[in-house]
């Protein structure tokens, strides 16, 4: 497991680490800022330069690749999980040779999710989601705060063996709140807006026509970093 923090809520990145049900020698923490109060026996690496969650999430990956991992979960730091959260995701990642796992997007039909984009519609959940590194399918950090987990959205189901989403217990607290104080992280959402516009023009416009949803622009996938 993998968890971006700049050490806004503590406590709730400390359950986290004591629930996952994964032991802290296999918990890589991306620390984003100095001071920062972070759970003992993890690995622990430093990225104070300019703020890139697709960077963080980036490093976090291929350090647990770096030790063995075969399967890296990434996770938000405002997030409540239970012992048998990640066990869920996994063992749907494994039994259906999908690339990626995520927690069910309701009222969405669950299983594996590939080929088909339009309208679109995205299957994970940026806050928490799975990824089966012997795979090349990674954080794209041209996309520095937003619309990364979009990008991964339409690689994992396009190129790769696709998205298994399913029902698991999990809690995202404060979806959007390092957003939402942020004028700089508000304007760089708006810049990676463009950079997944310009990438995905063809499915979006497609998606448009057939009427899909307006907040293609203004997902609520609120799951960026306290």
């Amino acid at each position: 497991m993998t968890v971006p923090t700049a050490g806004s809520h503590p406590e709730i990145l400390e359950e986290l680490v004591s629930n996952c049900g994964l032991p802290r020698s296999q918990i890589v923490i991306v620390v984003t800022r100095e001071g920062a109060n972070i759970p003992d026996g993890c690995i622990v690496l430093e990225d104070y330069s300019a703020p890139n969650i697709q960077r963080w999430w980036l490093m976090g990956i291929e350090e647990a690749a770096r030790r063995g991992a075969t399967c890296v979960a990434v996770i938000n730091d405002d997030i409540r999980v239970t012992p048998h959260t990640l066990h869920e995701l996994h063992s749907a990642l494994v039994r259906t040779g999908a690339t990626v796992a995520s927690p069910s997007r309701p009222p969405r039909k669950d299983g594996v999710h590939k080929g088909r984009l339009v309208p679109y519609s995205p299957r994970i959940w940026g806050c928490l989601w799975l990824v089966d590194v012997a795979s090349t399918l990674r954080p794209d950090p041209r996309y520095v705060w937003w619309y990364g987990d979009s990008d991964l959205d339409i690689r994992a189901r396009r190129e790769f063996n696709g998205i298994v989403t399913v029902p698991v217990e999990y809690e995202h607290y404060f979806p959007g709140e390092g957003t939402g104080r942020s004028a700089a992280l508000t304007a760089q959402t708006e810049l990676d807006a463009v950079t997944f516009g310009a990438d995905y023009a063809r499915i979006l416009t497609l998606s448009r026509i057939v009427g899909a949803p307006g907040r293609l622009w203004a997902r609520a996938t609120r799951r960026r970093q306290g």
